[in-house]
């Protein structure tokens, strides 16, 4: 419990920071990839807040409101006082930076489930392998036992 509220004060903080550096940054930047280190400090605090909030702290539903409220102030230096196009250059940004994040999920689930599916596979492998080897040695047991056995 403690250590939670340790990493949401840390996200918390990094959004702040993230957001007072953005705009602080907004009027003298000719691109977006400028920011770039300060929007994805921001995109992850709020992608933290965000699992916290729908998991059910009120405190962190609380914060993100107050992320949004800033975004939105961000919105605005970004359309006012930044260069044509600014706004729609982070859009961007923000959607090519979810559909990578989602790629790279689902490329660690499809190797974690060939790699489940690989150990299934030889495991199915080697019980049959020993269930062969283990038929051949009781057949070969018998006919030698038979072998043996016939003239006494």
């Amino acid at each position: 419990m403690i250590f939670e509220i340790g990493l949401a004060i840390q996200g918390i903080k990094a959004a702040n920071e993230a957001i007072g550096a953005i705009k602080e940054m907004c009027g003298n930047i000719q691109s977006v990839g400028q920011m770039g280190g300060h929007l994805t400090k921001l995109a992850d605090a709020k992608e933290e807040l965000q699992k916290k909030a729908e998991e059910g702290s009120m405190e962190h539903f609380f914060e993100l409101e107050k992320i949004r409220q800033q975004e939105a102030e961000i919105k605005q230096l970004f359309i006012y006082n930044g260069r044509a196009g600014l706004w729609e250059d982070y859009q961007r940004f923000m959607q090519t930076r979810k559909e990578l994040k989602e790629k790279e999920r689902k490329r660690i689930e499809q190797a974690k489930a060939r790699k489940k599916r690989l150990i299934k596979e030889w495991s199915i492998g080697i019980a049959v392998t020993l269930a062969a080897l283990s038929a051949i040695g009781i057949c070969a047991y018998v006919l030698y036992w038979i072998i043996t056995n016939k003239g006494k």
